[in-house]
């Protein structure tokens, strides 16, 4: 696989559109390289980044508007799940169009497009579904071994399955496959009695039948060597905001890198009223600070570019479409503004 990025823009996910098309449109218009398939909360209550992946889950059940988890029952769900599971049944996997209107407008129109290099898929990750999603005690399913197993191998086998069916559609293109994990960024909180060891085993276990590129977004600050540590390409996370406090982990980032690494600077912010007051040049001006200052720690500016990714700092489902769309355009402008000046 090529690891030579070279400051190309890619999106986190969501966006604030109802018509598929429209989302797909702004995407293939800014994100030609690295296109990713729209998640569309507002459109469906099925389009949220919980619901939306609770297809083939055994014993889910709706109460309050909400998805809970029976624990251990019907046996026969669960024994079909691993069937499946071991088996390697994608099929059973699927992401419906019920559930991902955005995702199956973009695999139709993607097939007579010019092929990118590379084409971007994402799932919640295991730590946020499984501390989100409750058995109907309230208890998070993370907490239990049993659910935390079949949470963990759901996520595999949706990331797998979205894999397999872009690199169906698109054999030469390169696939990269995100984890989404907005839960980390309370890692080390009172809120989240997670140890470093589960939250490593539970990324590797959900991104090891990948193939392609496999990442993470996280949309805060967290432990930053511990998710170098969990045997991902590439690392995305919220630059606009937590620049400063990433570039403190210089030294294991430099062997995150020199491994193979690769890091997602979402540098464009996802805020409305933070959009007002920034400019291209300005974000592209405060990242290549951050990278000079590692620079100096030792890292190479050439390796720097090579595995650098340009995106917004998080999703920008809660924004206007007005302001998804300039988040959009600065994303690609600022893209264009680094590599222009750096990338190799």
């Amino acid at each position: 696989m090529s690891r030579r990025f070279n400051f190309v823009a890619t999106g986190v996910g969501s966006l604030p559109f109802t018509d598929p098309g429209e989302a797909c449109k702004l995407i293939f218009q800014h994100l030609p390289e690295v296109p990713h398939w729209p998640q569309l909360p507002r459109l469906s209550p099925r389009e949220g980044m919980i619901d939306q992946f609770l297809e083939g889950m055994p014993g889910v059940v709706e109460a309050g508007g909400k998805a809970y988890l029976r624990a251990l029952e019907p046996y026969e769900e669960w024994e079909q799940f691993y069937e499946d599971y071991e088996g390697r049944n994608l099929d059973a996997f699927a992401i419906s169009a019920e559930c991902a209107q955005g995702l199956h407008a973009f695999l139709e129109e993607i097939g007579w497009r010019e092929p990118p290099p590379f084409v971007k898929g994402q799932v919640t990750g295991p730590i946020t579904l499984g501390l989100t999603l409750k058995e109907q005690g309230g208890t998070a399913a993370f907490f239990n071994q049993d659910l935390r197993d079949m949470v963990v191998k759901l996520v595999a086998m949706k990331a797998r399955w979205q894999e397999e069916t872009l690199k169906r559609l698109l054999p030469q293109a390169e696939t990269i496959i995100f984890l989404d994990e907005p839960m980390l960024s309370s890692y080390g909180s009172a809120f989240m009695n997670v140890s470093r060891e589960e939250v490593i085993s539970a990324l590797r276990e959900a991104t090891a039948l990948l193939e392609g590129f496999k990442g993470v977004h996280i949309c805060g600050n967290t432990d930053w060597p511990m998710i170098m540590e969990a045997d991902l390409d590439i690392i995305d996370f919220d630059a606009s905001y937590y620049l400063s406090s990433f570039l403190l982990y210089a030294e294991p980032l430099r062997g995150f890198l020199e491994g193979g690494g690769a890091v997602g600077w979402g540098i464009v912010p996802t805020d409305e009223e933070a959009l007002k007051n920034v400019e291209p040049p300005e974000l592209a001006k405060k990242l290549t600070a951050g990278m000079d200052q590692l620079v100096k720690e030792g890292i190479g500016q050439e390796l720097l570019s090579e595995r650098s990714l340009i995106a917004p700092s998080c999703g920008a489902g809660s924004l206007s479409e007005a302001g998804a769309r300039m988040v959009y355009q600065m994303t690609a402008e600022v893209a264009a503004l680094l590599r222009r000046d750096f990338a190799s």
